[in-house]
């Protein structure tokens, strides 16, 4: 079984790491702008950036950090609450040195400006801590982003904007056909759709589950109500 738990992610953070967010003033801009918005985005990182800018000034903050020191803090503070329970006074960055390298490693798959890779691996992170406390919580399975999986992108032919999804459909994938003929199949441009047919009825079933499991927990809605095929 391949069963992914579900887990309620702050909305607006994941809203932010499906945005592109390039490193410009007009971006640093809309995302002061942004923040503001958030009342209690706002406080948290005027919390947990206290070391840069002890009022709180958003300027500054996203002049010395940037885009990816906040949301790399933020991630570090979210992870931990959901650990402990409690939001702490600082971030502490190893709980994010993982999902760095997992981002690290799918860059040259996406185009720059996006956190996709990020929050994919965001949401593994999160749903193992959940699972963890979880009384049935050997109905559900953790997601473990594996190198052979990261490996799988090396056949890709273009870049994906959702690389999240695409990831998280050839993990699925390696689950029902195995790693070897994964790669076989990849290697010899077999579409997705093909692979999908070789699935029995119950792992499609599981596996559109999952997707709505993702799509729920990320609150990203788009890849079900729009068509996303053309886009970059």
């Amino acid at each position: 079984m391949f069963n992914l738990a579900y887990v309620s992610l702050p909305d607006h953070f994941t809203k932010l790491l499906v945005s592109n967010i390039q490193n410009s003033t007009q971006s640093n801009t809309n995302l002061e702008m942004y923040i503001n918005e958030n009342s209690e985005l706002n406080a948290l990182i005027k919390k947990i950036f206290r070391d840069i800018d002890p009022d709180g000034f958003l300027g500054k903050i996203l002049s010395i950090s940037g885009w990816n020191g906040i949301r790399n803090r933020l991630a570090a503070v979210y992870i931990e609450y959901a650990m402990t329970g409690f939001f702490p006074e600082a971030a502490n960055l190893s709980l994010v040195t993982d999902m760095i390298n997992i981002e690290n490693k799918l860059r040259h798959f996406t185009p720059t400006g996006f956190s996709r890779s990020f929050l994919l691996a965001f949401y593994a992170k999160m749903s193992l801590i959940q699972i963890k406390r979880k009384d049935d919580s050997v109905n559900y399975t953790p997601l473990i982003l594996r190198d052979e999986h990261l490996e799988f992108m090396k056949w890709s032919k273009a870049k994906s904007t959702r690389i999240d999804w695409l990831m998280l459909q050839l993990i699925q994938y390696d689950h029902f056909l195995g790693t070897e003929r994964m790669n076989t199949f990849l290697e010899s441009g077999s579409r997705y759709e093909s692979l999908f047919a070789l699935l029995s009825a119950n792992e499609q079933r599981q596996m559109v589950k999952n997707f709505m499991t993702y799509g729920a927990s990320i609150n990203d809605s788009d890849i079900f109500l729009t068509d996303v095929t053309t886009q970059a």
